[in-house]
């Protein structure tokens, strides 16, 4: 039995409010806690006192069953960063156009939510990456993306795995993904699609100015290294969407697969390969999505 939940939000508090409400509500009639952090009770108007939910200062204090995450797959892997270290799994309520980790729907808060709140729910373990760059080191749930300057010519990014040199690539840029991030960049990138539970991760350059690059799927135990082996320019590393750090020239990153997990609430009946059909190949009108991310 669920004892603990966190609840974050996407950053437009308007599109969740409603649901939020809706869970905190529920908690209370199923004797769960809830806890937010002090900006989502800010942008909610929940006051600090509210018996609806407990509020913190941070949710690294809050030691929790699962956190319900509101929002799109950005949100998602905010709520993924906010928890990695902790391992703390994540339940995604789809209020964005894709919604591709989202277990639940909107619809779904009064009935099916209860059933997880209940305990009718699985985890599964996801790939996370670990980035190695003059000494310190990060994790991505998504991608890893290396990319020219804006408005820059294309760079010279060079790749090895372990100590076996492969090429060096004039191209924009390179995506380092998950399984979970092969459904993004590396997808509209032309690279492989993998199913959530393997652990591996794939490597495709972006606009390669080759014929002879092809997409690269690498084991959990192998090291890779991109290399930036051109002459001035300075590559922007972004992690999950985010703007993390810069690659100068003749500098290394290092990725490989991390031994932390993130970890995915399941709902029973829930299907990747079903998911995959309906998110990408039967794909509904988006004229109405609710959110982003």
């Amino acid at each position: 039995m669920v004892k603990r939940i966190a609840v974050i939000t996407h950053r437009r508090s308007e599109a969740t409010n409603t649901a939020l409400k809706q869970i905190l509500k529920l908690c209370r009639e199923l004797s769960i806690e809830a806890v937010i952090p002090e900006r989502e009770a800010g942008k909610s108007a929940i006051p600090a006192g509210s018996e609806l939910a407990v509020v913190v200062s941070s949710l690294m204090e809050a030691d929790v069953d699962f956190c319900v995450a509101l929002g799109g797959d950005g949100t998602i892997l905010r709520a993924f960063s906010r928890f990695a270290q902790m391992s703390t799994p994540v339940l995604g309520v789809n209020f964005g156009r894709m919604g591709f980790l989202s277990a639940l729907s909107p619809e779904d808060i009064p009935s099916r939510l209860r059933q997880v709140l209940e305990g009718d729910y699985s985890l599964m373990d996801l790939t996370l990456l670990e980035l190695m760059q003059g000494g310190s080191c990060s994790l991505a749930v998504n991608d890893v993306v290396l990319h020219k300057p804006v408005a820059g010519s294309v760079v010279r990014l060079g790749y090895a795995v372990g100590d076996v040199e492969m090429d060096t690539v004039s191209c924009d840029g390179m995506v380092i993904s998950t399984p979970v991030g092969s459904t993004a960049y590396n997808l509209s990138n032309g690279g492989p699609l993998m199913s959530l539970g393997l652990d591996a991760f794939i490597l495709s350059a972006i606009a390669p100015h080759t014929l002879r690059f092809r997409p690269l799927v690498m084991d959990p135990g192998q090291e890779l290294w991109i290399t930036n082996r051109s002459l001035s320019a300075e590559v922007d590393i972004c992690v999950d969407g985010r703007e993390c750090s810069h690659l100068p020239a003749g500098e290394s990153l290092g990725v490989t697969v991390s031994r932390r997990k993130a970890r995915l609430v399941k709902v029973p009946g829930s299907d990747f390969h079903r998911t995959l059909r309906d998110k990408f190949i039967r794909l509904p009108a988006r004229g109405n999505s609710k959110v982003a991310d």
